[in-house]
């Protein structure tokens, strides 16, 4: 993980990159943002998370940089829009001016350190854009002046669940449960030539006639511990608790009341629900907590 910054100013940085660099700054722009705004996600003590601490909206400027640069380049992307989200003002540029850029902005060694790492990622790319410049110096890590680490709310929530809507409108919905965790994926094979299919006149490592090799069978993946907090805190929802459930990809949520107590639905837990309102995702006083890959979590009540 990191945010490549061969210069003090965000777009001269995108020019600079390499196409498939470029590419990956985006995500990993999105990424360090989520790590620093959302709880539970992780990586909040790397040092790429932790050098942007306190600078969200100057993070969201650099990946709004790295999104145009792309784009600019003819990709199409999709990371440009869930970027805005973090500071919304850095897609303005009246606005994006007056953002507090990170102290260590403009600190010579910091900029050097990342040209030099990325000539030797691509020499021969790096060498016309950096030319003289001195190879395999470390990277330098700026720390944060103030530590920030997002927690979930307390009070004045909104319980949001990533239930399976399918075909259903959000009026429609009257039952909700938490989707399935999914099935591991099949291990790989530690050598390819035990599972390449090869003649007998070409010397196959199997005789002819010889015991088939098993194929890997699926297996039933266990949830991770933090999957299973979000069950037993939903499992156990008092009656009339308000939640909202995402629809149409997250942009309109259908917000409303848990009913009566468990049943069963298609053989899993399940709550019966009355729907009191549809609201977008505009609605929301940050609507980039609903980013929050985990399926049951809390973000702030919108005033509505």
């Amino acid at each position: 993980m990191q945010t490549f910054l061969p210069f003090a100013d965000f777009r001269e940085s995108a020019a600079a990159l390499d196409t498939s660099r470029l590419g990956k700054q985006r995500v990993e722009a999105l990424q360090v943002l989520r790590a620093l705004v959302i709880p539970e996600y992780g990586w909040q003590q790397h040092p790429a998370v932790r050098m942007w601490m306190g600078h969200v909206p100057a993070l969201t400027l650099y990946g709004l940089a790295m999104a145009d640069e792309w784009m600019k380049r003819g990709h199409p992307d999709n990371t440009r829009d869930n970027i805005a989200e973090f500071a919304p003002q850095a897609a303005h540029p009246d606005y994006a001016s007056r953002i507090i850029m990170p102290p260590w902005l403009g600190h010579e060694d910091l900029h050097l350190s990342h040209r030099s790492k990325l000539m030797g990622k691509d020499p021969k790319h790096y060498a016309q854009v950096f030319p003289g410049t001195e190879e395999k110096l470390e990277y330098v890590w700026p720390e944060p002046k103030h530590e920030f680490h997002p927690e979930d709310p307390e009070d004045d929530r909104l319980l949001i669940l990533r239930a399976n809507v399918e075909d259903l409108t959000p009026e429609q919905l009257t039952t909700v449960s938490m989707p399935p965790h999914g099935k591991a994926k099949a291990a790989p094979a530690a050598d390819p030539d035990e599972y390449q299919f090869v003649y007998a006149e070409e010397k196959s490592r199997r005789q002819v006639g010889g015991p088939k090799k098993r194929p890997v069978q699926q297996r039933e993946k266990k949830p991770t511990r933090k999957r299973q907090a979000q069950e037993q805190a939903f499992n156990t929802l008092p009656g009339k608790t308000e939640l909202a459930v995402p629809f149409d990809g997250g942009q309109t949520f259908a917000v409303g009341l848990i009913q009566g107590r468990p049943i069963t639905v298609d053989g899993r837990f399940a709550r019966n629900f009355e729907v009191t309102s549809v609201i977008k995702r505009s609605d929301f006083d940050y609507p980039a907590l609903l980013q929050d890959p985990r399926v049951f979590f809390p973000v702030p009540a919108p005033a509505l």
